[in-house]
């Protein structure tokens, strides 16, 4: 039962709810503590008019539009205002945060954070400190040795964090980008951080071996450790296996410090976000040839619905790797790693049969966006529903009407691997050319081999076995809805014999799956018709 104190503050918060858009639930209550502190020493009687001006001039000075559709709006929620003593301003970001899906990190990671503390930091830089509450506190007073940087990118977070560590001469609050090269010119001994990612936009900065938001945080925060700092970062799956510029920036953290930890987070860690992440450790601090990197899954505890929380987060999978070790791998793919001690994988790496990087033998690229279809088109376009288990239905193709030079670069050929970029299920096929032109659509990875070293059906039988399933999934980047992009699948490391010994896998493959089907087949008609007669009453 609700005492009499909180049936104010949810009278009071409901009444900002139901007169102010949801991205300004903060700003209003900022406005409304300002006005009041602005009058609190007011002897005579404040009219309607004087307080409206304030609360005007209020929002004039942190630059920002009046939250309020008008003074009556304002003044109802004032009155309400004035029968709570003492707001939760952590609870104020939730709101906010609520409204404009922000992700809030669960006390359940906070906890993983908190471990880092048992270094007795001195200085602790949290980046986009709002991400942290309604745990954000409990943090503080469990360090009040430490002195504290809480970076936010918003000026309205930024009067809500000051007002609720008022009094706490160990918080400095700042309003600042981490994505911005130099945005401070401290160094700390403990940074936390789980910065943007996910979004399509990048950084424009020159400065950074990667413009993805994420990697740019990676790389940014890490520049302002002391010797011997920590940075507690969450970034996605990519960061462990991607190529190209991640690669690079995979290899001067390698390289420049000591990686303490690589954990992989279970589904739902982060809010809002159906991407995999990981948890990385590092410390500024030349790393050593025998240095051990733990290795750890972090599980979590079965949740109620797929939108809940996660309650809590436990060590599943432990082991360690030396540095030496992971550059042999030249990635960071723990499932990798894990796999190592996995028969598929202990035996496909001890087989003496050659291998290659898929991107060094075929051609990798995605399906065309189709935007317009036309049932009497020209073009047919193959979709993830047409790949049954073993090859394409075509019969079921859907079509669109466009030149076919506008798509010659989508054009499929014969022999092209197709395989879905997202979905739930791992299934490929070799496509063959028909009597007309067909593209894939934009949700399947094309691979075009080179014939003249790996065989379509050969990569396809690999493709489907566990193994290579297992290196499929290692490279995607969703959880329980798989999301791959094709120029990660170019790492993929995929057996290449000569191709005589692949044409006669090929070959027996093909026969035993005729017979298979021709034996399904039979058993199905056998079934029907045995059906057909036991049930005639």
């Amino acid at each position: 039962m609700r005492t009499n104190v909180q049936n104010k503050i949810a009278a009071y918060m409901n009444a900002i709810i139901g007169s102010v858009d949801p991205d300004h639930y903060a700003a209003a209550v900022v406005l409304i503590e300002n006005v009041k502190m602005h009058f609190q020493q007011e002897r005579n009687e404040v009219t309607a008019d004087q307080l409206y001006v304030s609360l005007l001039e209020a929002a004039d000075k942190l630059g920002i539009k009046n939250p309020f559709h008008d003074k009556d709006h304002f003044l109802l929620i004032y009155k309400k205002s004035l029968e709570v003593k003492n707001v939760d301003w952590e609870d104020v970001i939730l709101q906010m945060a609520s409204a404009s899906k922000m992700p809030v990190l669960p006390k359940a990671l906070l906890n993983v954070y908190k471990e880092r503390f048992s270094t007795r930091p001195e200085t602790v830089l949290i980046a986009e400190a709002e991400k942290f509450v309604p745990n954000l506190r409990s943090i503080v007073d469990e360090n009040m040795n430490s002195a504290f940087v809480l970076t936010t990118q918003n000026a309205i977070y930024a009067q809500v964090l000051e007002k609720a560590f008022a009094g706490y001469d160990n918080v400095e609050i700042l309003v600042t980008d981490i994505y911005h090269y130099e945005f401070i010119k401290q160094r700390f001994e403990l940074i936390l951080a789980c910065p943007n990612f996910g979004g399509r936009m990048l950084s424009d900065e020159q400065n950074f071996m990667c413009r993805e938001f994420d990697m740019v945080a990676l790389e940014n925060l890490s520049l302002h450790l002391n010797s011997g700092g920590r940075l507690i970062i969450v970034l996605p799956g990519r960061i462990t296996f991607a190529s190209g510029r991640v690669s690079d920036l995979r290899q001067f953290i390698q390289t420049t410090y000591t990686i303490k930890e690589i954990g992989e987070l279970p589904e739902g860690t982060i809010e809002y976000s159906g991407i995999k992440v990981y948890l990385l450790d590092i410390e500024n601090n030349r790393p050593q040839d025998d240095n051990d990197i733990v290795i750890r899954r972090y599980g979590s505890a079965e949740k109620k619905t797929r939108r809940a929380s996660v309650t809590s987060l436990e060590v599943t999978d432990d082991t360690f790797v030396m540095l030496s070790e992971l550059e042999e791998q030249g990635d960071w793919n723990i499932d990798q790693i894990f796999s190592q001690q996995d028969e598929d994988y202990l035996r496909y790496q001890r087989s003496g049969i050659r291998k290659d990087m898929i991107g060094n033998v075929a051609e990798i690229f995605r399906g065309k966006a189709i935007t317009k279809k036309d049932p009497s088109g020209n073009i047919s376009v193959v979709n993830i529903s047409n790949i049954d288990d073993y090859e394409i239905d075509y019969t079921r193709l859907e079509h669109l009407q466009e030149e076919e030079r506008k798509v010659s670069t989508y054009l499929l050929q014969e022999g092209d691997v197709l395989l879905p970029a997202r979905g739930t299920a791992i299934r490929t096929a070799v496509f063959h050319e028909q009597s007309y032109p067909c593209v894939a659509s934009s949700n399947l990875i094309i691979i075009r081999p080179d014939a003249k070293i790996l065989d379509s059906t050969y990569l396809k039988i690999f493709l489907d076995s566990p193994i290579g399933n297992k290196l499929i999934s290692s490279a995607q980047q969703g959880t329980t809805v798989m999301n791959i992009s094709y120029r990660d699948l170019n790492v993929l490391e995929v057996p290449i014999p000569p191709l005589d010994i692949q044409k006669a896998v090929v070959k027996e493959y093909l026969e035993e799956l005729k017979k298979y089907k021709e034996t399904v087949a039979a058993a199905e008609k056998r079934w029907t018709e045995a059906l057909a007669r036991l049930q005639t009453f």
